[in-house]
């Protein structure tokens, strides 16, 4: 087991824009019963970024997802929103969560129907690299002033 600098480690939870205070915030009401209960040698994990609305409100940012990288192939089929598989797909520099559609020689990125993000982005398949199936592990609560949360619109007036 690694150890770390109690310093370090003070230091990078009083920063509130590290990495780590971020995800521990995100984190905060997950029972941690809950996370002793994972196989955590069971395979590669994704986090959802911050940032990220793509597949919000099901997949809230923070949301923890473990990869099957087996399974690449994208599966077509009438979907119900709950069956819909969720991939991980690396395009342009960027790693997207979301459902997807291949068509022909493109491939259609497609967000939640509830997201704030675009409904879909089509890109070029030679450009796309489908990387596996996402499962949920843990999801943070989406509640209000979170990470998870909706996002907050502002009034702006001119």
């Amino acid at each position: 087991m690694a150890k770390i600098d109690l310093r370090e480690l003070v230091f990078l939870l009083r920063d509130r824009e590290s990495p780590t205070h971020r995800l521990l915030s995100a984190w905060a009401s997950v029972p941690m019963l809950l996370m002793l209960e994972e196989d955590w040698e069971k395979g590669p994990l994704v986090m959802v970024g911050f940032s990220d609305r793509m597949m919000w409100p099901l997949l809230p940012p923070g949301t923890l997802l473990r990869l099957n990288s087996q399974a690449r192939k994208i599966e077509d089929g009438p979907w119900l929103e709950f069956e819909r598989p969720i991939y991980l797909i690396e395009c342009r520099d960027r790693f997207y969560c979301c459902h997807a559609q291949r068509r022909g020689d493109t491939l259609r990125l497609i967000s939640h129907l509830e997201s704030p993000a675009p409904p879909s982005i089509t890109v070029p398949i030679k450009e796309a690299r489908v990387r596996g199936q996402l499962k949920p592990v843990f999801r943070p609560l989406p509640t209000r002033g979170t990470p998870a949360g909706r996002l907050q619109r502002t009034n702006q007036t001119n």
